[in-house]
C-alpha cells in the first residue's frame, strides 16, 4: 500500500515534467502490456541500490539538464520503491524503461533514417537477380520505371518497438520455465543479436513486397509483413533466447528464508531527498532546459531574408521563395532537431529521401509532401569548416573537441531555388568570426 502511495505522489509532483513520456502511443501501451508477463519479485529479498541510482541521475540532471536524466531517476526511484518495500526485481524492467524513454525514439527516428537508404540499395542488388531493370534512387526502387518507396515503417519505431517486446517475453517466459535468471549483459546481447533480425526482416520484407508487387494498405501488404515478423525474427530469436537461457548458471535463484529487511530510516531519508529533488526540479523545469545560446549562428545575417529567433534559439530566415533554418549546437550525446522529427510535427511527409553529392559535400534531399503541396528541402550538419551528412562523424569529432555542429535545413517551393540557396549556404565558413560573406549571404561582424 505504502508503495502506491509513494508512487502516486511522486508522479503528481512530477507530472508536468513527465507527460511527454505519459502519451499513450503504440511504444508505450505495448511495453507497459508485457510488463505484468516480464517482471518478477522475490520478496525474500529487499533492496536499496535503485535509490543510489536515482540519486545520481538526478544529480547529473542538474549539471546537464537532460531530460531522459530525470526521466531515469523517477523511474529508477519507482523500482527502488517497489524493490525496499516489496522485494527484489529482475533485469528486465530497467531495459523497458530504456526503451521507452525519450532517447530511443530519438534513436530510432534518427539512426532508422540512413538504414532505410542502406536497406533500399540492399534490395536492389537482391532484385537485380530477378529482374532486369533495377535502379535504387534514394529511398525508391526503380524497375522498369515503376517505383516502389521504401516508407518510414519499413524501419519505423513500431516495427522495432514490436521485435524488442517480443524478445523481452521471451527471455522473461524462459526465465520463469528454466528457473534461470539472465545477466545484464546476455539481455543486452540478445536485444543486439535481434536489432540484426530487424533488419533482415525487413530487407526480405521490402524485396517480397516488390517482388508481388503488394501495395500499401492491402491484405497482401499485410500479410507479406507479418510472415515476415514471423519467419526471420520470432522463430530464429525463439530459439536464440531459449538456447541462450539454458545456458546461464543458476546463480541467482537460491531460495532464502531470511529477508533482508532495509533500514527504515535510511528508507525514509532516500524516499524524502528523492521526492523532495524531483519535485523541485519538476517545479522549476523552465531553469534546467538545455536550450543553449549559439552567438555564431545568433550573428549571421542573410540578404533578402528576414530573421528570426524561435523559442528553442532555431534561427529562422524566410522569404518569399526559401525557409532556411540554422539549429543551435548540441552537445555530442544530445538530440539534433532532425528535421525528420521535426517536420513531421507539421503533419509533412517525407518522400524521395536521397543523398546528392554537391562537389566534395554530401547532403540528404527530401520532398515534403502535405495534401496537394510538395516542398522541396535539404539539410546537412555543418561546423564552419567541415560539412556531413554522418551522425556518428560530427558526434565523435564534437566529443573530441571539435567546433560544434549545427544543423543547417533548407526548404523551398522549386528544386532550382532548392539548389541555389544550397550553393550559398555549403561553400562558406557560416560561423567564422570577423568576416563578411559576400554573394547572397552576409554574416554580421559583430559579436
Amino acid at each position: 500500500m505504502i508503495t502506491i502511495l509513494l508512487a502516486t505522489i511522486v508522479v503528481s509532483l512530477c507530472f508536468q515534467n513527465l507527460v511527454y513520456y505519459l502519451i499513450p502511443n503504440i511504444s508505450l501501451l505495448v511495453f507497459l502490456a508485457i510488463s505484468p508477463f516480464i517482471v518478477t519479485i522475490n520478496n525474500n529479498e529487499k533492496r536499496i541500490r535503485y535509490a543510489w541510482f536515482s540519486l545520481a541521475f538526478i544529480v547529473l540532471y542538474f549539471f546537464f539538464k537532460m531530460q531522459l536524466l530525470f526521466f531515469l531517476s523517477f523511474s529508477f526511484f519507482i523500482l527502488y520503491l517497489i524493490e525496499s518495500n516489496l522485494g527484489k526485481v529482475n533485469s528486465l524492467p530497467i531495459f523497458i524503461i530504456l526503451l521507452i524513454s525519450p532517447y530511443s525514439f530519438f534513436i530510432f527516428n534518427v539512426f532508422g533514417f540512413p538504414i532505410r537508404l542502406l536497406l533500399t540499395d540492399t534490395a536492389t542488388f537482391i532484385l537485380s537477380f530477378v529482374f532486369d531493370n533495377v535502379n535504387s534512387n534514394g529511398n525508391n526502387i526503380l524497375i522498369n520505371n515503376q517505383r516502389f518507396s521504401v516508407d518510414p515503417e519499413c524501419m519505423g519505431l513500431k516495427m522495432v518497438g514490436y521485435g524488442y517486446a517480443t524478445v523481452l517475453l521471451f527471455i522473461g517466459s524462459f526465465e520463469k520455465k528454466i528457473n534461470r535468471k539472465l545477466r545484464l549483459y546476455k539481455v543486452l546481447g540478445i536485444l543486439s543479436i535481434s536489432t540484426f533480425f530487424i533488419i533482415l526482416v525487413n530487407l526480405f520484407r521490402i524485396v517480397m513486397i516488390v517482388i508481388l508487387q503488394a501495395k500499401p494498405e492491402t491484405i497482401m501488404h499485410e500479410l507479406v509483413g507479418l510472415l515476415s515478423f514471423g519467419i526471420y525474427f520470432i522463430l530464429p530469436l525463439y530459439f536464440i533466447t531459449k538456447w541462450i537461457v539454458s545456458k546461464q548458471s543458476n546463480f541467482n535463484i537460491k531460495k532464502t528464508t531470511l529477508k533482508a529487511v532495509p533500514n527504515q530510516i535510511v528508507t525514509a531519508i532516500f524516499s524524502l531527498i528523492l521526492i523532495s529533488s524531483l519535485a523541485y526540479f519538476n517545479f522549476n523545469r523552465t531553469d534546467y532546459r538545455n536550450n543553449q545560446i549559439d552567438n555564431k549562428s545568433s550573428n549571421i545575417e542573410l540578404t533578402s531574408f528576414s530573421k528570426s529567433i524561435t523559442e528553442h534559439n532555431v534561427i529562422k530566415f524566410e522569404n518569399d521563395n526559401a525557409l532556411i533554418y540554422i539549429k543551435p549546437s548540441c552537445h555530442f550525446f544530445g538530440p539534433d532537431h532532425s528535421p525528420t522529427i521535426c517536420w513531421k510535427g507539421s503533419g509533412y511527409e517525407f518522400i524521395n529521401i536521397k543523398i546528392e553529392k554537391l562537389g566534395a559535400f554530401e547532403i540528404y534531399t527530401a520532398e515534403l509532401k502535405k495534401d496537394d503541396e510538395i516542398l522541396q528541402t535539404a539539410w546537412w550538419f555543418d561546423n564552419g569548416k567541415a560539412k556531413t551528412i554522418s551522425q556518428l562523424d560530427w558526434r565523435w569529432k564534437t566529443a573530441l573537441g571539435d567546433e560544434p555542429y549545427r544543423l543547417i535545413n533548407i526548404t523551398t517551393t522549386s528544386k532550382n531555388e532548392l539548389n541555389k540557396q544550397i550553393y550559398n549556404l555549403i561553400t562558406e565558413d557560416l560561423f567564422e568570426e570577423n568576416t563578411a560573406i559576400e554573394s547572397n549571404l552576409q554574416i554580421s561582424t559583430a559579436l
